[in-house]
């Protein structure tokens, strides 16, 4: 675990961790049975309240669009993008992978959604200065649920240049892609989000990497007090009140 420190807005410090600290952890979950799904359920839970917060409270009324990759991170925003549409939003997927091909969690994600009536998009390269534009800027709200992917990839890098010259608030899982999760370094092309969620624990580059962050989440995903002692530092009190709340960088 890196010295780089968060601590809670009631002064409660923790430390950073490394990505191969969180993958391990992700892996002893699932050795407990806790699946990806179930993962993505309880952060979609988080991200939700992040986001009717930004909404001003109320989810009613608000048009949200979820922008998503084929990975644990997409999936938590589709699953948010339920939630939010149950609670009266007006919600659309962009994707930026043939649906067609999708993943096993992916898909089962977006298949209450097309029951539900919202509208998925595929999000090619052609795509990213007209159809993607105009369902961005028509939202009050972004979920970015692209973590993992690269900024190598011209669609992923054409939809960040879009995000990072709107105005639309932008609601980043895991991590703001383009921020290195060691050391926090970034270039002009990183996204710099209005806020990050982190899953479980938050990655030590996010400290370093502050100002692409935004306000800062860390919610509850299972993750129990044995695995947190077994890789650093058991964070499970963090959630004895609510399973989200705000971390703020230390130094």
């Amino acid at each position: 675990m890196s010295t780089y420190t968060f601590k809670t807005k009631n002064g409660i410090e923790l430390g950073g961790f490394s990505p191969a600290s969180l993958s391990a952890m992700h892996q002893d979950l699932a050795e407990l049975g806790i699946e990806p799904t179930q993962i993505a359920e309880a952060a979609s839970y988080s991200m939700a309240m992040v986001v009717r917060y930004a909404l001003g409270l109320s989810a009613t009324g608000g048009k949200v669009c979820a922008l998503v990759g084929d990975s644990l991170a997409g999936a938590v925003a589709l699953a948010t993008m339920r939630h939010l549409v149950n609670a009266g939003a007006d919600g659309s997927a962009l994707l930026v992978f043939d649906p067609t091909i999708a993943g096993p969690e992916t898909k089962r994600q977006l298949t209450p959604l097309s029951h539900m009536g919202v509208p998925i998009e595929w999000c090619r390269e052609s795509h990213t200065g007209s159809a993607a534009h105009a369902i961005i800027s028509a939202s009050h709200n972004v979920i970015f649920g692209l973590f993992g992917l690269s900024l190598a990839d011209p669609v992923i890098a054409g939809c960040v240049t879009m995000l990072n010259e709107q105005q639309t608030p932008v609601h980043a899982i895991e991590a703001p892609l383009g921020v290195d999760l060691e050391n926090g370094a970034h270039g002009p092309a990183a996204l710099f989000a209005s806020s990050t969620l982190s899953l479980g624990a938050p990655y030590a580059g996010l400290n370093p990497g502050r100002d692409c962050v935004g306000r800062h989440y860390l919610c509850d995903i299972s993750i129990t007090r044995e695995i947190y002692a077994k890789h650093g530092e058991d964070l499970s009190a963090l959630f004895a009140q609510q399973p989200v709340t705000q971390i703020l960088p230390v130094g």
